[in-house]
This record gives structure tokens, sequence and C-alpha cells, in this order.
């Protein structure tokens, strides 16, 4: 798993591209001289997500052509480059009279682009590298570098603030803010781990339900879905798996985005308080993380992805009538199952396609998921707001959010495990 386990360390850098401006987003909003709520930097936060998913579409079929490690690699080392940039795009701003906010904006859109081929390629590499069988573990550990962002990565610039501030001006200059810091010394590290722990996948497709010898990928390598001509099966007949991939964070984000604001109005919760939840929340989906693959092993790739989505639907309904205690213990179970479904999940969508529509197919699903995490957050906003202005609460959250997962779980039954292949017969010479 050492390939696998260096692939959710490559996707610690988009995570925390996205999310790593949270915490110390006061500090820099100083440092750029721009209000920390202004609209320029909720479109400095926004900017890494948008290119992000347009390098899904784009890195992923360039992936399929040229190489699905070669993508990983050339995406990690233009993360690189864009954050060593930013660390020192406050004194070239200055030399060339223009606001700081503007080269800092550029630079983060080239760090989404390097961060979407980062998550295509390594989503993709997740499954190109091992056989059916062990997708489940693998994915698990590809997608362990999310939750091990938001709960590491995003305090730690809040954490370095404090030092940052007490090294002399000349310094600070050029190295920017502890966020670019953070990201450069990461990316230098994890591109070093991916060089030597990530092999390219075979040339030739693999069992996994590839193409081989001109022929066909069989149906049950596929997920269920009829085999095809073409790598990757039209979107007329799976469409209901990107359906799923849109669910599942639609459902779980609304709940996420109202968890501030409800503590503190419900149980007078400090922010002290509301940040160890979210540190516990973290933790609970860094766990989840790490023992998917295993429960996965135990219980099947399928039964342990409906099984989690369902535990998901149930327990959210309880949240309104929760007290203080209650609802951090389910808060915290619901963290855990919300991650212990996603490399179940990807390994099941991964036989949807041979080796050449991995890259492909992977920008599908991230794409369909990203646009549930966005449009999860607007709408979770939206009750928050109404639930201001003496409209809806919690209970309409949750009955959003469990009719969204209820859905994906309806969708996903149609997905399958591949056949289990016969061991291969030995020959005794006589």
């Amino acid at each position: 798993m050492r390939p696998a386990i260096a692939l959710g360390l490559a996707m610690f850098l988009p995570a925390f591209g996205t999310h790593g401006l949270t915490t110390g987003r006061g500090d820099l909003a100083r440092s750029l001289s721009i209000p920390a709520d202004g609209w320029q930097m909720a479109l400095l936060m926004a900017v890494f997500a948008f290119a992000s998913m347009v390098s899904y579409a784009v890195m992923g079929a360039w992936g399929d052509r040229r190489g699905l490690r070669r993508a990983l690699l050339l995406g990690i080392g233009g993360y690189l480059v864009a954050h060593v940039l930013i660390m020192v795009s406050a004194p070239i701003a200055e030399r060339v009279a223009l606001p700081r906010w503007i080269p800092f904006l550029g630079l983060r859109l080239l760090a989404g682009l390097a961060g979407g081929a980062i998550t295509v390629s390594a989503n993709a590499l997740g499954a190109a590298l091992y056989p059916p069988e062990a997708r489940g573990r693998s994915l698990s550990f590809v997608w362990l570098g999310v939750p091990l962002a938001l709960v590491i990565g995003v305090p730690l610039p809040n954490y370095l603030g404090g030092p940052w501030s007490r090294l002399p001006p000349e310094a600070r200059a050029w190295l920017g803010d502890p966020y670019a810091a953070v990201a450069t010394v990461s990316a230098l590290l994890f591109l070093a781990f991916a060089v030597a722990a990530i092999p390219s996948p075979a040339a030739t497709p693999s069992a996994a339900g590839a193409i081989s010898g001109g022929a066909r990928a069989p149906a049950s390598d596929r997920g269920g879905t009829p085999a095809a001509d073409t790598p990757l099966p039209p979107l007329r007949s799976t469409w209901w798996v990107y359906a799923v991939s849109f669910l599942l964070p639609f459902g779980v984000f609304p709940l996420i985005v109202s968890a501030e604001r409800y503590t503190e109005r419900a149980f007078g919760f400090t922010p002290i308080e509301r940040g160890n939840l979210f540190v516990l929340l973290g933790v609970a989906s860094v766990a989840g993380g790490l023992f998917s693959g295993a429960i996965a092993d135990v219980l099947g790739r399928r039964t342990t992805l409906l099984s989690a989505a369902g535990i998901f639907a149930l327990l959210t309904p309880l949240l309104p009538s929760c007290g203080a205690a209650m609802y951090v213990v389910l808060a915290a179970a619901l963290g855990f199952v919300s991650t212990v479904r996603q490399g179940p999940f990807q390994a099941l969508a991964s036989y949807l396609a041979d080796q050449r529509g991995r890259g492909r197919l992977s920008a599908r699903v991230l794409i369909a998921s990203q646009l549930g995490i966005s449009l999860g957050q607007a709408v979770g906003i939206a009750l928050v707001r109404a639930d201001e202005r003496g409209g809806a609460s919690l209970e309409a959250i949750a009955v959003c959010s469990t009719t969204a997962t209820a859905l994906a779980w309806l969708l996903a039954w149609q997905l399958q495990e591949p056949a289990r292949r016969a061991a291969p017969q030995t020959t005794v010479a006589r």
C-alpha cells in the first residue's frame, strides 16, 4: 500500500489548498490589505475550487493519453511553483504597483489548476495500480489525505501566526503568509515521496476490467454495467453513478455549514468549544478513512457503502432533538460514517472504466462531487440565514441531508462488486 499512502499524501495538497485559508483568514486579509469578509477574500477562497473543477476535465483526459503518473507529478510540481510564487508575491506586487491581492488571486488560480490535476490523477491511480479486490483499501488511503488536511493542515497556519509575526520584517516580506509556507514545504516533501513511491500503471490493461488483447472489458468488472467498446461507458447508461457522487457530499455539507451557528445558539458553545467540535469531527473523519479499507475487506465494498450511507440517513434526523453532549457524539459518528463510504464508493465506481478511461472517469466523478459540495454549502448557508429570520431550522437542514443521502442509497444499490476470478490451475510436470 506504499503507492496508495503516497497518493493520499498528494491528496493532502489540493484539500489544504481548498480549505487552508479558513483559519488564518484575518491575518491574510491584513497582509493583503483587504477586508476579511469582503468580496476579494471570498474570491480568493473560491477560485481554487473553481479552477480545480476545470482541471479535472482537462487533466483527466490528458492523463489517459499521456500517463496518469505524469499528470500527478506535473500537478504537484505546478502546485509547488504556484505557492513559491505566492510566498514572494507581496514584494513583487509592490514593485509593479499592483494591489497585493491581485497577484495572490492569479497564483491561487494556478494552484487550483495544479490541485485539480493532483486530485483527478491520484484518484485514478488509486484504482489503476491495484486489482479490483484491493481497491477498497487503496482508495480509502488515497482519500485519507482530505481529512488529514482538515485536521492537521488547516489549523497549522493559525498556529504559526505567532512565530511568524516575530520574524524580521525583511524575512516576512519574502516568506509570505504561513499558508503559502506550509503548502510549499508540503509540496516539496510529497513530490519527492511521490517520485520514489508511485509507479506508472501497467501499459497493458489489468485484469481489473480493462481491455486485454482487443477483447472488451467484461460486464462483471464494470460494476454490473454492460460492457462497451469504448474505455468509458456513455453518460446515459451511468448517470446514476455521478448522481451518487453528487448526492453524498450534498447531504453532508449543509450539516457542516450549520454546525457552528447552531451549537452557538442552541447550546451556547464558545469559539473554543466550537473549534474543539470541528477538531473532533476531523479526527472521526480520519478514523473513518483509516478503517474504511479494513471494514470493506470484511463486509465487501458494496455492503460497506450501503451500510454507511444507511446509517448516515438514519442518524441525521436525530440531531435536532439532541442535547449538547449527544449532539457532539452524533456529529462525530456522522463524520466517521461519511468517510467510511468514500473508499468503497470510489472503488465500485472505478469498475465502470478500463485502464484507458481511468482519468476521464475520475474527472466525471470528481466534478459531480465538487458540485455537490458547492451546492450543499450554498443550501446550508441559505437555510441558516432563513433560520436567523425565523424561517428554516435544523429540522429543515436534517430533512434536506437525509433526503439526499436516502436518494444516494437507492441509486447506489445498482453498484456491484466485480465477479471473483477463478484461481489459476497449477500443472504438475510428471
